[in-house]
């Protein structure tokens, strides 16, 4: 069993009652959990099934009957993707268990509200809820292997993901602040999980998360005044609305991503719908995820991703880590980090370093 203190730098959205943040819900951390963990067993060649299809689903017979000596592969044999294996499917318990046993987060401001950020140009904007900030303990249950896998997948989300919902509008960026209690995962968990996982390296789905497709990114400034954030453009009309809350996070994401879309993308890089994501009917989320800004040391910190599928990946990507785009649209001067792993090899380094 492991406890995980965990801090949120931008908003936290897990649902609730009647669509309000009402606390931090299991499985609305579950999901993205979960939704990341098929990404990275992807990048790493194992099988990871689309749940919203319900495709796996464990045959007691199958499993008895397998010649396998391995019990994974046995668990395949049975009808069980790699994935489903640790999370759960029909006939088969997820192998571990989490509980938010002390929740000390609150809603980031008061009332149902949405903050509607409107770049210029722009007739809609952006509607934001306000989801929940603070501290709380996220408690894991299992066998170890199990909980080895879990931790190495936080330590990922920490760095590089997001929990909850809502990522493509800059929620759920975290901090975990008691590594030092916890028994880390080894190292090399990554790279042995490659090994037993690797069978499906040439039969990437395309349309499915594979993080040898995603690019990932993180901006660092040191604004010159407190007021930095009020300048943004869009801003003018929710200064008040923002100020209570200025000094923890600043929701920054939608000038960003108006900036890519509307004033830097090439119709020839691919369908804009199909990427930054389209409120209908077919609702599409964005395959763009950049987090609110948040305090880093003495300075402010922006992170995020892109999965880069489906659209030109060079050009598209060479514009997401432009590092004069970000200083002109957010009126600071910052340095930019960025990585983008698309081989197994590169992943595994990747992974390695977190």
């Amino acid at each position: 069993m492991a406890d995980i203190r965990i801090k949120t730098l931008t908003p936290l959205w897990t649902g609730g009652v009647d669509g309000k943040a009402d606390r931090i819900h299991e499985t609305g951390l579950l999901g993205s959990m979960r939704w990341w963990y098929e990404a990275i067993v992807r990048g790493l060649g194992g099988t990871a099934c689309d749940p919203s299809r319900g495709e796996c689903r464990f045959d007691r017979e199958k499993f008895d009957t397998s010649t396998a000596t391995d019990d994974h592969q046995r668990l395949r044999d049975a009808g069980l993707c790699d994935v489903c294996q640790l999370f759960g499917a029909t006939g088969w318990r997820r192998r571990f268990r989490i509980a938010v046993v002390k929740d000390q987060t609150v809603p980031l401001w008061q009332g149902d509200q949405l903050l509607n950020i409107r770049p210029p140009g722009r007739n809609r904007g952006w509607f934001l809820p306000p989801g929940r900030m603070g501290e709380f303990t996220l408690r894991l249950d299992g066998d170890g292997e199990s909980i080895a896998r879990m931790l190495a997948l936080l330590r990922f989300v920490e760095r590089w993901g997001s929990l909850g919902a809502k990522p493509q509008l800059g929620y759920g960026a975290v901090e975990i602040q008691n590594w030092d209690e916890i028994e880390k995962p080894p190292k090399e968990l990554w790279r042995e999980e490659a090994q037993r996982l690797a069978r499906n390296r040439d039969g990437r789905d395309r349309n499915l998360p594979n993080l040898c497709d995603f690019g990932f990114f993180r901006y660092r400034f040191q604004p010159v005044s407190a007021a930095w954030w009020s300048r943004i453009g869009g801003f003018e009309r929710v200064v008040t609305q923002v100020r209570p809350f200025a000094t923890q996070t600043v929701p920054v994401a939608p000038a960003l991503k108006n900036a890519w879309r509307f004033q830097h993308w090439q119709r020839a890089w691919g369908n804009d719908q199909l990427f930054w994501g389209r409120v209908a009917a077919d609702r599409i989320r964005s395959k763009v995820a950049v987090s609110w800004a948040y305090p880093y040391d003495d300075g402010w910190e922006i992170r995020g991703s892109a999965w880069l599928a489906g659209v030109r990946a060079e050009p598209v990507w060479q514009m997401l880590i432009n590092t004069d785009t970000w200083n002109a649209t957010l009126g600071v001067s910052g340095t930019l980090e960025a990585a983008r792993p698309r081989t197994t090899d590169e992943l595994l380094t990747f992974l390695e370093r977190i």
